[in-house]
């Protein structure tokens, strides 16, 4: 019988390849789960994690082992859903992955008024960068998911909630030597060929960002002179808003304190696919069927405030709130 707390402390440790780390986040001391992991392995005849220098790795057991549980506990919450469902009561549980970077400037939009409305439903959060929640979507220890789909997204069922714009982000008193063009109805737009010369702060190579902004400067046939990378997008945008250079921002990221003007890149914007991404195309439980839509409201409501913007400005966004 599986032990849902025994296999969570697993379960960390896994994630962290740590059990000084994974002791950390359980707040259990670290002899405490070095012991636990000892015993673990002696009653079950054979080793779960391997020590490496990248950390600790799972053994071929070790990785049969944990799946094999996740599908358990899986089926055992899929019950649990299916019987709420046919008592007709909202409850169970939704397991939702978003992304480390939106999670601050989505979940504070709907989660707490969520949970009023619904307390029998059980949420769980789950946040990392966006290509290992598509990896846990497929292995089906999620419900849902927000994704932005690439090329090689492989996930089973996914819907297309809206296009994303990626805006340029100008500190307001930077001086931008290009030239403004106006655009009725939209943001004003640059073009990026102008800005070879600006101070640009980037995404690091674990971000989607980063493989955005190496396409868009391939495509204008120019890398920046001065660039700085950081893992952390919130803190890009605040150190532009701070003057120290220009950047990239999702529409879904802009804040009304940040003191930053937005334009679009180029005659036409930059774009891509927001989507909400589920591990198979079987019927969805009433307690995610609801969670997803009125997370859908939320990131269409965030979509209709960057949009409601564009009548009341000449040179980008403004770091006022707007009125919806």
């Amino acid at each position: 019988m599986i032990d849902i707390k025994n296999i969570g402390y697993l379960f960390a440790i896994e994630e962290l390849g740590s059990v000084s780390a994974a002791a950390k986040r359980l707040f259990v001391s670290q002899p405490t789960l070095s012991q636990f992991l000892k015993k673990y392995e002696e009653d079950l005849g054979y080793p779960i994690f391997i020590r490496t220098k990248q950390g600790l790795k799972l053994t071929g057991e070790g990785a049969l082992y944990l799946d094999t549980a996740r599908s358990i506990l899986r089926l055992e919450q899929d019950m649990k859903n299916r019987l709420s469902d046919m008592s007709g009561s909202m409850t169970g549980s939704v397991t939702f992955a978003v992304s480390a970077q939106r999670a601050p400037v989505l979940l504070p939009s709907f989660l707490p008024e969520f949970c009023r409305q619904y307390p029998g439903i059980d949420v769980r959060i789950v946040e990392g960068r966006t290509k290992d929640l598509e990896h846990e979507l497929k292995k089906g220890t999620l419900d849902l998911g927000i994704l932005i789909p690439s090329a090689d997204t492989e996930i089973p069922s996914m819907e297309i909630v809206m296009n994303e714009e990626i805006v340029l982000a100008v500190p307001v008193d930077y001086p931008l030597h290009a030239d403004i063009h106006q655009a009725p109805g939209r943001l004003p737009w640059i073009d990026l060929r102008q800005l070879e010369d600006a101070a640009f702060l980037l995404c690091d190579i674990n971000n989607r960002l980063y493989d955005f902004a190496n396409e868009l400067f391939l495509h204008y046939g120019f890398r920046p002179r001065r660039t700085m990378t950081f893992k952390n997008l919130t803190l890009i945008a605040r150190l532009a808003s701070a003057g120290m250079g220009i950047t990239f921002l999702p529409e879904g990221f802009i804040r009304p304190d940040y003191q930053l003007n937005y334009y679009s890149i180029g005659p036409e914007g930059r774009y891509r696919p927001l989507a909400l991404g589920y591990p198979t195309d079987r019927s969805r439980p009433s307690a995610v069927q609801v969670f997803s839509g009125i997370l859908t409201d939320a990131l269409l409501h965030q979509h209709k405030i960057f949009l409601s913007t564009y009548q009341n400005q000449n040179t980008g966004l403004s770091h006022q709130p707007p009125e919806v």
